[in-house]
């Protein structure tokens, strides 16, 4: 079990130790993950902030402004994105986004920054779909009234609207970070593997990318395994924390 080598792992190196440290080397029995965990956060706060603006602006388009057949359309387009596999928006970053880095930056093009990228076109269709879903939700009574008293279009949208739908929209946000944080084919194809953070534009690693590649070099009962079950349970606990926070945000909005 994943908890018996995680509890294996603390035993002998402690669990605030390898939080801390950034060197990372199984073999020679250093395990330091803070590198990993500092590239799942940039990672997924370049994706969300990447991703946000087309979010809202489809989620505005399709919740507010189309109608009937056009928007059933539009939201039919947006599932058919969501149920893309992730291996193929990896291979799109591969051959697209890598490339194109390589040449504004110079450098390999791996890294958090294509990483970023791919994750941020990952989300969006999620996300978008259940942005627009909280827009859709906002009374036309609220929106009509506001009309009524002389705010414009934009005035209703940023005062009435966005404020309205903004507990179902915090939700779709913590679906979105943890679809981010668990990504981990896509992200592997583009960060470029390796065990340290110090560019956005050099190979570097996230929790989940150094899980895939080290799983198969490390196996049960090894010392370097009860590390990488020590990193699972803290993405298990992670995505725990997400789906309770959800939680609650849902008896809210139903209270």
């Amino acid at each position: 079990m994943i908890a018996v080598g995680a509890w294996h792992f603390v035993v002998i190196n402690g669990w605030i130790t390898p939080l801390l440290s950034t060197h990372w080397s199984p073999l020679a029995g250093h395990y330091g993950m803070l590198a990993f965990i500092l590239g799942s956060i940039t990672v997924t706060a370049l994706a969300l902030i990447l991703a946000a603006p087309w979010v809202l602006a489809l989620a505005v388009a399709g919740g507010r402004i189309l109608r009937g057949t056009m928007q059933q359309t539009f939201i039919q387009l947006l599932t058919v994105f969501v149920a893309v596999p992730s291996v193929i928006y990896g291979w799109w970053g591969l051959t697209i986004i890598v490339p194109l880095v390589r040449r504004l930056s110079g450098t390999s093009g791996f890294g958090p920054l294509s990483a970023g990228v791919v994750l941020a076109l990952m989300i969006v269709p999620t996300f978008s779909i259940m942005a627009l879903h909280a827009v859709r939700q906002v009374p036309s009574a609220l929106v009509e009234g506001s009309l009524a008293l002389g705010a414009t279009d934009d005035q209703t949208l940023w005062h009435m609207v966005l404020p309205s739908a903004w507990p179902a929209l915090a939700q779709a946000f913590l679906v979105a970070v943890g679809r981010a944080l668990g990504e981990t084919i896509a992200v592997q194809m583009v960060i470029g593997g390796q065990s340290r953070l110090t560019s956005l534009l050099k190979p570097s690693a996230t929790l989940t990318s150094q899980l895939l590649t080290d799983l198969a070099l490390m196996p049960p009962k090894t010392p370097g395994h009860d590390a990488l079950d020590f990193m699972a349970i803290w993405l298990v606990l992670l995505m725990a924390v997400l789906v309770g926070l959800q939680y609650r945000m849902r008896r809210g909005l139903r209270g």
